[in-house]
């Protein structure tokens, strides 16, 4: 996921801008989105692992003084809780799974409500009630102690072993949910499966059934030791695990007919089993499906293939197919049975993340090529015609007029490619080299006086020297520096002071100061102050991200008194990237 945006790193230098230009929630609301998108499709493992990365890198620009203390840890706490939530919705269907699991393999009936409290996530105590004598005795818990009420005549539990049926209530027992389950074994009511819950006041449907699962476990366990009934019980507490998957799980026979069609499956195709059942499956009729027939027919094993097939409502599923043979007592393949994973939106994401690339490479090539050319060409046409055209003086100042109107456009086309690359998954291009920023400093501001007819005052302290890209800071200076001349009418003061690890850059002018109201979004694209400048709105964003791909910050101040100044931190060196 991170890998699209730049990796980890590029991805943590974008919520800092955005945390910078557009404050908490802003950035709150893009660690959500990407913690969300990275989670999904993914093991909770691998979805922990992503998430540390990004912490890192978080904290790396904290430690390289990109970000202040105080705003990696807001990042990091929005990264923690968006991580959270994730997990919590990831985990339930594998904690239930894992649970009935266990549930069918060698734990004896007393350790049932510990599997109960950890498969259902609503669950915070779960008790084993024996019939005895007429009354209930309890048998096992796990969880909260049991209020003193729970086996009373009166009780949920005595509800549902004299109704023979789940009996569900609210605000009772010392909890806000009650759920009970009879342990039925044929014509014979052994006891209840009793949970509770503090804090839900309903339990989910998904749990329902997972603790109905683990009901019918407890029943065939207290059944006793009669095999055709072992056997029977085991085949419902079967049935129960397949109804209770939070995944569609089907089976078909030799002919294709279709013999299991669990309630995941209702849900996600829209038939329900008594259309399918008997009959071939919907929607999965084409020559791919009658492929992976043979291929099952003929022993082996799919895991993973992806497939599409049709829903009832005529739309298309992206799905993940793992099918295995089901085989008769002498061995020969029987059947089929299939688990399928939703993974249609993956897919679309895919898509898009591919359509956005390839508008990229074409937006990008028109601009940079088909709008330069001509272009160029007009740029050069005027300054030939400047320079030997030996034109009248009206004539030549409507060509110098071209020539400006040309050089400003070039210079928008700039900014929009850099805005291109930055919004639609790229990274500012940086060449960095070893140069001697008071050299840039002097030769950006003297054009831009010479452009404006105006004195700007440039001051240096310090060593000015590091590892920068030159271009990229000569569009920072150039930015800044234009954006004082033009929005003063007094003098502009331009410093530049080197320390230990970073080299500063100052802008300062004393015109009318920016609005509030535009100073907390002055880093967006399309931002401006005032109307004068006649460009995109991209500069100062622009800027913006130049100075953080090389590791560096860049605040902004102004008042009535103290004027307006920008300020701007840049590492000496580019960090080096972590070994692969």
């Amino acid at each position: 996921m991170f890998a699209s945006m730049g990796g980890e790193a590029g991805t943590a230098r974008q919520l800092a801008g955005l945390l910078r230009g557009g404050g908490g929630d802003l950035a709150a609301q893009r660690v959500a989105r990407l913690v969300a998108e990275a989670c999904a499709g993914v093991e909770p493992a691998e979805a922990s692992r992503q998430c540390a990365a990004l912490r890192d890198s978080i904290l790396q620009l904290c430690s390289d003084g990109t970000l202040t203390l105080p705003e990696a840890r807001l990042l990091c706490r929005k990264i923690d809780g968006a991580q959270a939530a994730m997990l919590e919705g990831l985990s339930f269907p594998q904690r239930a799974l894992d649970a009935l699991e266990r549930a069918l393999s060698d734990t004896p009936a007393r350790g049932l409500p510990e599997l109960a409290v950890q498969g259902a996530l609503s669950a915070d105590s779960a008790a084993l009630l024996i019939g005895e004598n007429g009354q209930l005795v309890i048998r096992a818990t796990a969880g909260l102690e049991l209020p003193q009420d729970a086996a009373d005549p009166a009780s949920v539990a005595r509800r549902a072993l004299a109704e023979s049926s789940v009996v569900e209530a609210s605000d009772t027992e010392n909890a806000r949910a009650v759920l009970a389950f009879p342990l039925q074994f044929g014509d014979e009511l052994l006891g209840v499966l009793r949970v509770s819950s503090r804090t839900a006041w309903k339990f989910s449907e998904d749990e329902r059934r997972f603790l109905r699962a683990i009901a019918t476990r407890a029943a065939a366990l207290l059944a006793g030791d009669d095999p055709q009934a072992r056997l029977r019980h085991t085949l419902r507490t079967f049935e129960s695990l397949i109804e209770a998957s939070p995944l569609p799980i089907l089976s078909i026979d030799r002919n294709g007919s279709v013999q299991i069609w669990n309630r995941a499956a209702e849900e996600l195709f829209g038939w329900e089993r008594h259309e399918v059942v008997g009959k071939s499956i919907p929607g999965a009729q084409d020559e791919e499906a009658i492929r992976i027939r043979q291929e099952i027919d003929g022993g082996r094993v799919i895991r993973n293939q992806e497939v599409r097939w049709k829903r009832k409502d005529g739309t298309h599923l992206d799905l993940a197919l793992s099918a295995a043979p089901l085989r008769d007592p002498a061995g020969a393949v029987s059947g089929s049975i299939a688990i399928l994973v939703d993974i249609t939106d993956r897919k679309q994401r895919e898509e898009q993340a591919e359509r956005t690339s390839r508008f990229r490479e074409h937006f990008v090539g028109i601009v940079s090529h088909d709008l330069r050319n001509p272009l160029t060409a007009i740029v050069t046409s005027a300054q030939l015609l400047l320079r030997y055209g030996e034109l009248p003086e009206r004539q030549a100042r409507v060509v110098a007029r071209i020539a400006a109107s040309a050089d400003r456009m070039a210079r928008m086309i700039d900014d929009l490619l850099d805005f291109a690359r930055s919004r639609l998954g790229g990274e500012f291009p940086i060449h960095r080299r070893r140069i001697d920023l008071r050299q840039i400093c002097e030769q950006t501001v003297e054009e831009l006086e010479f452009a404006y007819t105006r004195q700007v005052k440039l001051e240096v302290y310090g060593d000015p020297w590091g590892d920068w890209d030159p271009d990229r800071m000569a569009q920072v200076i150039s930015n800044l520096v234009g954006n004082a001349v033009q929005h003063s009418e007094g003098e502009v003061e331009v410093s530049l002071r080197g320390e230990k690890d970073f080299v500063v850059l100052e802008t300062h002018n004393r015109g009318t100061p920016i609005p509030r109201e535009v100073l907390t979004h002055i880093f967006e694209p399309g931002r401006r102050g005032t109307d004068r400048s006649g460009g995109l709105g991209l500069g100062l964003f622009i800027v913006q991200q130049i100075v953080l791909a090389h590791g560096g910050s860049i605040e902004v101040r102004s008042s009535e008194s103290d004027g307006t100044t920008f300020t701007v931190a840049l590492p000496r060196k580019g960090r080096q990237k972590p070994p692969q």
